[in-house]
């Protein structure tokens, strides 16, 4: 497994193309495929006087830094209109009712752009206490709707981050 990224750290990003050295924008936000778990590409924010949004294919990226995303090319394309696919803020809640919390992050693999899980808020006081939750597992995301209803069924694994001031106070004694 290569390196993980999360969708959270590299929004605000500025994208850099490896042949010209040229500045093309800043990343604005993740396209997501929720039928492969897969990161498309990245929607980035040009750089130009007219400021203007494009696409950038996941293949065409060579890596992603910590201060920066290097792309292969100079790859800008037009943004295809689909339906929103944005799941971050979205509720999950299995089939019997149990609500599991809101995805607040997408995590991913930096080398071949897999899911490989959800970052799960409980509201802020719960995210200060106990931290955050990481939801995996293989499990298909309907989307279009207000909430994600997962059947209970379904293999998912939901573990704690080891974040929030439980966890902090426990590691220290």
């Amino acid at each position: 497994m290569g390196r993980v990224v999360n969708r959270d750290s590299i929004i605000g990003l500025p994208v850099i193309c490896e042949q010209t050295g040229k500045r093309l924008g800043i990343v604005e936000d993740i396209q997501y495929d929720p039928h492969n778990k897969r990161i498309k590409g990245l929607i980035v924010v040009s750089n130009s006087y007219r400021s203007r949004n494009f696409f950038i294919d996941f293949d065409d990226i060579h890596a992603f830094g910590e201060m920066a995303i290097i792309t292969k090319k100079d790859c800008q394309k037009k943004i295809q209109k689909e339906e929103n696919n944005n799941i971050v803020g979205k509720t999950i809640i299995k089939d019997n009712g149990q609500e599991l919390g809101t995805i607040s992050n997408i995590i991913f693999n930096a080398d071949d752009g897999h899911i490989e899980g959800y970052e799960i808020s409980k509201g802020i006081l719960d995210d200060l206490v106990a931290g955050r939750s990481i939801l995996s597992g293989n499990f298909q995301p309907q989307l279009g709707g207000d909430v994600i209803v997962i059947p209970v069924e379904e293999n998912i694994e939901l573990k704690s981050n080891n974040r929030g001031i439980l966890n902090i106070l426990s590691e220290s004694n």
